[in-house]
């Protein structure tokens, strides 16, 4: 576009927030559904990972139709999924119905988390790109946090089923302000603009490698934080979501300002490789030395601010990749199922390596290597982008 459509960003921005309550409105409720509804430890791990399930199997898909149909006629259909789903979680009696639910608000998320950037890079002119995908970077830690700061009063006074449904009450006016946002025409791609398809696929591929990354950490440490300061910290239940939103709340500056830096020329790539290797230094710092609790938390503030420069930089990577913009659909279909796959193997990964014993020192090794090969895939990414600026 020629000008950026800034109230379309906006809107599209907090539609993301949205799919970031109900994604990941599950954890702090998990303990109370779970003694609830008598859940085994199965049928956790089934309502836990049905939105990874998802973004795996639908991810590629959800960039197609984004070309094909158009970015903001999926989100319609993917918002009508969530009002539908989360308002029937009044209605849940069993752990089938609740995955059932759980799945189809899975297949909105993904919808979402891939539909919407798209939108917002078509939204943006070449020279906002690195802002405007900036912004969209912090969809998920700015609903981790609200949903982490406000699931200990709601779980109190009104109970999960409520928490569950907020999403519900959020999505129904966003289905009516959409008409705010202009009507872009799907366009085709000719022949003559796919002649490096392999190179586009390859990149795409690396670019998602780099996202299971991001994801392994921080979802990982989203879901086992509590139980670890509850366990070892003898922290309350409400007192360890509240220090665990310190990880998402900090994440939001470090997504913000990575986005600042790469506006004003910084190539998203080199961002990578320097919060790579900040994320090292900070969990070396957590893991092996001794502090007070006012320093640990001000550790894990830094990881999460740290760790926000990392998808930032993925979504202001992403529109380099392809010749034409027409094209990102496809990219970020690729690109953010790896969030999908670092959930759903990482997460339960890092659960296998921490035990019944709670050995965070195999986690540590883990993260250092997952950081690692952040390092090594940042670089070629360079190579393999075919434009500077769309």
């Amino acid at each position: 576009m020629k000008s950026t459509h800034w109230l379309g960003i906006y809107l599209t921005f907090i539609i993301g927030i949205v799919a970031s309550i109900a994604m990941t409105k599950a954890s702090p409720a998990l303990l109370v559904i779970q003694t609830e509804l008598s859940l085994t430890a199965v049928q956790v791990g089934w309502i836990m990972s049905a939105v990874s399930i998802a973004t795996v199997l639908f991810g590629t898909t959800a960039g197609r139709l984004s070309l094909q149909f158009g970015s903001k006629r999926i989100l319609q259909v993917a918002l009508s999924l969530l009002f539908i789903s989360a308002s029937l979680g009044f209605l849940v009696e069993s752990s089938a119905m609740l995955i059932a639910i759980r799945i189809i608000e899975g297949i909105a998320i993904i919808l979402i988390s891939v539909c919407a950037p798209t939108l917002i890079a078509q939204l943006s002119k070449p020279s906002d790109t690195g802002l405007t995908m900036s912004l969209w970077s912090i969809w998920i830690p700015v609903g981790g946090t609200i949903v982490f700061l406000a699931a200990p009063t709601i779980l109190e006074f009104y109970g999960w089923r409520w928490l569950w449904a907020c999403s519900a009450f959020l999505a129904l006016p966003l289905l009516f302000l959409l008409r705010f946002i202009p009507e872009l025409v799907p366009k085709t791609i000719a022949a003559s603009e796919q002649q490096n398809t392999s190179k586009l696929i390859l990149g795409s591929i690396i670019l998602s490698t780099v996202f299971v990354c991001f994801a392994c950490i921080l979802f990982s440490l989203l879901t086992f934080l509590p139980s670890y300061l509850m366990n070892t910290q003898q922290l309350s239940n409400d007192s360890a979501l509240w220090v665990t939103a310190l990880l998402p709340l900090c994440a939001i500056p470090g997504c913000l300002l990575s986005g600042v830096i790469i506006h004003k020329g910084a190539k998203p790539t080199n961002m990578m490789i320097y919060a790579a290797c900040l994320v090292i230094l900070i969990l070396s710092l957590i893991f092996n030395t001794e502090y007070s609790a006012g320093i640990g938390l001000v550790l894990l503030g830094s990881l999460g601010a740290t760790i926000g420069i990392i998808p930032t930089a993925i979504f202001a990577q992403a529109p380099r990749m392809p010749a034409h913009a027409k094209s990102m659909g496809l990219v970020l279909g690729i690109v953010v199922t790896g969030q999908g796959i670092g959930i759903l193997f990482g997460t339960p990964f890092v659960g296998y390596l921490i035990g019944r014993e709670f050995n965070w020192q195999a986690v540590y090794i883990f993260y250092l290597l997952v950081a690692a090969l952040i390092l090594i895939l940042a670089k070629p990414l360079d190579k393999l982008q075919q434009s500077q600026h769309h």
